[in-house]
């Protein structure tokens, strides 16, 4: 492009500086223009001075690359932040069908990582930066905050590499932290005890159904009325989506219980479509409405305290919680004879091992 001719008031200043006056008190000023940035920087009012910084400046450009050396340099980019790598994350991970609590976790650890590694750009984080964040956790006595957040930023990075921000996965070398499982198991007296004790029929209907069919408290909640047809209860797991039909004509020995008794005893005055639902009303609910999760948990605990102390069962710093019932249906179902794998809706067996394992809590006999 062939440059603008020069106004008649700069001819006589070299290229790039330029004069101004000031029609309100008559002062001439000078400034310099640089031809790659177009910045303008005042050189104040004493042309002289002016001239030689404005020449200075010119032979500094001349030894600048030309524009054709500097476009066939390679282009170094800073790269996206994690912070704003993490917001496209956060669109796919959404897109996901997880339940409520699945994505309320999910919330809570990607807001903590990206407190961490937020302003780094992507490709600078090293192991040794991932590595000292997981074991500062472990350290603090937050093993299985680490390992789920290990889990979490593999993946992060895994989709990064996947869309060209980095080219190596720094959690890969990293190890897991080895998290102690501290909270004790259920047992069969233990869930006697609380289950004579209570004198709310919505959680012995609970209970009955949780050991029976080995469900999560989400899905507990969940059950309705209608779900049983054909003479099969269906589940739509929350946590997984696994797909279940129990046949009501499942039973267990142990409790001399059989799914359609509890169903049947699920049904009382109050108009519900829930299994387990409140049979009277009181200041908070009506009849007939679901019991919260909150409220199944709070209760239970409250009286498995109850009823440990009132038939002298010891309970650890870390008591059996309403889940726990899950792996005690898991172990029940095994000593009759059933596999309970597909009734917990376990893709693997070794997760199903897990829930079977009683953590020294049971007896074993020995012929």
């Amino acid at each position: 492009m062939v440059p603008r001719p020069r106004s008649q008031g700069s001819k006589d200043l070299p290229p790039n500086l330029y004069r101004k006056t000031d029609r309100r008190n008559g002062i001439t000023y000078y400034t310099y223009r640089d031809p790659v940035s177009g910045r303008v920087f005042g050189l104040g009012k004493d042309k002289d001075t002016a001239i030689r910084e404005a020449v200075a400046a010119n032979h500094a450009e001349i030894l600048r690359p030309t524009l054709a050396v500097r476009l066939a340099e390679p282009l170094i980019e800073r790269g996206k932040t994690f912070a704003e790598w993490l917001v496209q994350y956060k669109a796919d991970y959404a897109e996901k069908e997880l339940s409520i609590h699945t994505m309320r976790n999910f919330k809570s650890r990607i807001a903590r990582l990206e407190a961490q590694f937020g302003p780094m750009p992507v490709r600078n984080i090293r192991t040794m930066d991932v590595a000292a964040f997981l074991t500062g956790l472990a350290k603090e006595g937050k093993a299985n905050m680490s390992k789920a957040l290990r889990s979490l930023l593999r993946d992060v990075f895994t989709e990064a590499i996947a869309a060209g921000l980095c080219d190596a996965n720094p959690v890969d070398a990293t190890k897991a932290a080895r998290a102690k499982v501290t909270r004790e198991r259920l047992s069969l007296e233990l869930w006697q005890a609380i289950y004579e004790t209570t004198d709310r029929t919505w959680l012995k209907r609970a209970m009955e159904l949780a050991l029976l069919t080995g469900q999560r408290r989400d899905d507990i909640r969940a059950m309705l009325f209608k779900d049983e047809r054909d003479g099969y209860l269906h589940v739509v797991q929350s946590k997984t989506g696994a797909r279940l039909r129990i046949s009501s004509a499942l039973r267990l020995e142990a409790i001399d219980l059989d799914l359609a008794t509890v169903i049947k005893r699920c049904r009382d005055r109050a108009l519900s479509q829930h299994l387990v639902h409140h049979s009277k009303p009181n200041a908070r609910v009506k009849a007939g409405y679901p019991v919260k999760l909150e409220t199944l948990t709070r209760l239970f605990a409250i009286v498995r305290d109850q009823a440990a102390a009132a038939y002298g069962i010891p309970l650890s710093d870390h008591p059996p919680s309403f889940h726990e019932m899950r792996s005690l249906s898991a172990r029940l179902h095994a000593a009759e004879g059933r596999d309970p794998q597909k009734l917990l809706g376990h893709r693997s067996a070794a997760m199903t091992d897990l829930y079977r394992d009683s953590r020294g809590t049971e007896w074993i006999d020995v012929a």
